[in-house]
């Protein structure tokens, strides 16, 4: 079997050459870039993780049943959409109870009212002694203040109604729904968990000696796998670093603000953060076209361009960079290699011909 899929590949590989080599092509046309060398200080790669800077548990206010959730796991809701619903059959005979308790208490104030209009007149009228009207205003005033606390109580009832719908705080996405349908819903424990997918940041943490080391002016790296731009570029004022650090460690955590533009990101997911480290000796990379790179096997191959002739040579390869790869060996800076290997091939063939 695996003879026949290297057969099958050569196979491949040959028709593909044969196509090329059909094609009219020159030396003159054969698109070449210079390897570039790039002299920098010293690059520490810390491991990180990427988090939503608002990530909000929502629990519940109020204690009952949970009657009603209108959303799951990935559903993206708006500021204001209805999460969850509890059973709210208790709160609203409360409301009906403070609402039957106002009424009385209105009632009293009228009552009251009315016996403290007649004692003014009756004391106008010199039929009963001022200690008699002050009692009846001191009743009337109580009456008052009565009623206006049954009112409150209304409005306390009303809201702590309202409490039994969950709502959503912000515009966002639900990463996970922790209750179940008729679960116990207790104040204070988790319902859902949303997350706002615009806000994103990178989390890593960095030994003290190294962020002391740190270089301002330098940009920083960062990479997430899995993302629509893999590696990221990002101003070192975007780095915010916490003023804490970890007693056993000694590493300090390090906060990067990712740009609101980049898509696929979702908290939880492995990331890379490369810091430039100042005071220590520089050191020079080569670097070349990703797609200059021809790989056979285990072997990484470009094409050198020497006084117009494409010649073959083996690299060695570092860590890629956007669209460049590290070259550690097999070219010099400022060589010209092909930025097509396969148009190389033609060319080849047809000068060994000619």
């Amino acid at each position: 079997m695996y003879n026949f899929r290297f057969q099958f590949c050569t196979l491949r590989f040959a028709a593909l050459l044969l196509a090329v080599l059909a094609l009219p092509v020159s030396a003159a046309s054969l698109e070449t870039v210079p390897v570039k060398l790039v002299t920098s200080g010293s690059i520490y790669t810390a491991e990180g993780v990427v988090e939503s800077v608002k990530t909000t548990q929502i629990a519940a206010e109020m204690q009952g049943s949970i009657t009603a959730l209108t959303v799951k796991a990935g559903d993206v809701v708006k500021a204001g959409q209805v999460l969850a619903r509890i059973d709210t059959r208790v709160a609203n005979q409360q409301v009906a109870g403070s609402q039957a308790q106002a009424a009385a208490a209105n009632a009293q104030l009228s009552a009251a009212r009315q016996t403290y209009e007649r004692k003014k007149r009756l004391f106008e009228k010199q039929y009963i002694s001022q200690a008699a009207l002050e009692q009846s205003e001191a009743e009337y005033k109580t009456a008052e203040a009565q009623a206006r606390a049954q009112q409150a109580e209304i409005s306390i009832a009303n809201v702590r109604t309202g409490l039994h719908t969950v709502l959503a705080p912000y515009d966002g996405v639900v990463a996970e729904v922790t209750a179940e349908l008729g679960d116990m819903a207790l104040p204070g424990k988790p319902l859902l968990i949303v997350y706002d997918p615009k806000m994103m940041r990178v989390l890593a943490s960095v030994p003290q000696d190294r962020l002391s080391q740190l270089d301002p002016t330098a940009a920083l790296q960062v990479e997430v796998p899995g993302s629509a731009q893999s590696s990221i570029t990002i101003p070192v004022q975007n780095m915010t670093i916490l003023p804490v650090a970890d007693a056993v460690s000694h590493q300090m955590q390090v906060r990067v603000a990712l740009p609101d533009s980049l898509k696929g990101t979702a908290p939880g997911m492995f990331s890379r953060l490369k810091l430039t480290i100042k005071n220590s000796h520089e050191t020079s990379r080569l670097f070349v076209p990703a797609s200059s790179v021809m790989r056979r096997g285990e072997l990484a191959l470009v094409y050198v361009v020497i006084g117009g002739k494409p010649q073959l040579r083996q690299v060695r390869l570092g860590e890629p960079q956007g669209e460049l790869i590290e070259a550690l060996s097999g070219v010099e800076a400022g060589e010209l290699v092909a930025l097509h290997p396969l148009a190389a091939i033609a060319i080849s063939k047809t000068q060994r011909q000619v």
